[in-house]
């Protein structure tokens, strides 16, 4: 039943049919009004005003229950048209997060194919880096042949180059090296590349595109200059003058014992491993130690 606040006559029609709240339908006010006819009507020992007035609470009551169905009635309309309309937003929600996770599958898609052929590429650099030098190698290997190659010209972008003649004819390749230190551009042994340096290299002799650069062999001239950019690290290391012949004695003795990597270690032997993760204070620590190099300082110092 629907609860309302009923005016004044409603009241009091309800007080005269005797009845507490709006009855349910027209049959209970029927049941009212013929349980009151009898003792209001005239015949019966009541007033004709009595009688009017009950008569008058009927139809009054009758019409408060027929406003009543009516707003029911409407309230249900409008529950109904709230009803479509929450369930038409439902179903336009669920279209627009079917759309959106279409969406985002899609860019998931593509993030993951562009991912994967990222990954894809660095793996088959990863292997291209690992195969060619080898592949290099075994050609080069097939047909051996060594020269002297020069260093004709160094740049500030990391590179240098280097020429070499065989059989009448000039090569000239460009080569990738590492800055240490923001200066020091160097090879794969670890030294300084010299414009006029002279380094082995290995080459095909049927094609001498493949070809190895071997800068820990170097011509004496090359060893010579080394000397005059070692000499003075390694005396101070030795805590000796750069002019004792226990210096010249060392330097020489590691170049022949450890080749130019061995001459690294003592070069850049005051940096620190960031500045040259190959060779720096901790490698030539331990090369310093080393039993080998031990009996080659005593030996230069003639030291028993």
């Amino acid at each position: 039943m629907i609860k309302r606040i009923l005016p004044v006559k409603i009241t009091e029609a309800l007080r005269i049919l005797e009845l507490d709240t709006l009855p349910k339908d027209e049959q209970e006010v029927s049941v009212a009004y013929k349980k009151l006819a009898k003792k209001h009507h005239p015949d019966s020992g009541g007033t004709e005003e009595a009688f009017q007035e009950l008569g008058a609470a009927v139809e009054y009551v009758i019409r408060a229950l027929a406003l009543v169905d009516a707003t029911v009635e409407k309230s249900k309309g409008r529950s109904k048209e709230a009803d479509a309309l929450a369930e038409k937003r439902a179903i336009m929600r669920a279209e627009m997060l079917k759309r959106r996770a279409e969406e985002d599958r899609k860019r998931n898609i593509q993030a993951t194919w562009g991912i994967s052929v990222i990954l894809v590429l660095i793996v088959l650099s990863g292997i291209g880096m690992v195969i060619q030098p080898r592949f290099i190698h075994w050609m080069v290997e097939k047909e051996r042949v060594e020269r002297m190659a020069t260093v004709i010209g160094t740049g500030p972008d990391r590179s240098y180059t280097i020429s070499w003649n065989y059989q009448g004819q000039s090569f000239t390749e460009v080569l990738n090296g590492r800055f240490i230190d923001g200066k020091w551009l160097v090879g794969p042994a670890g030294m300084p590349m010299i414009k006029g340096g002279k380094y082995i290299v290995s080459f095909n002799a049927r094609n001498p595109n493949y070809f190895e650069l071997k800068d820990k062999y170097i011509d004496p001239e090359t060893a010579d200059r080394y000397f005059s950019l070692v000499k003075y690290p390694l005396a101070a290391a030795l805590d000796l003058p750069d002019t004792d012949p226990g210096v010249v004695c060392t330097y020489w003795s590691v170049l022949d014992e450890f080749g130019v990597d061995g001459v690294a270690h003592l070069f850049f032997g005051a940096l620190p491993m960031r500045k040259n993760w190959k060779h720096n204070e901790r490698s030539f620590q331990a090369l310093k130690e080393s039993e080998t190099f031990q009996k080659l300082y005593r030996s230069c110092l003639g030291i028993e």
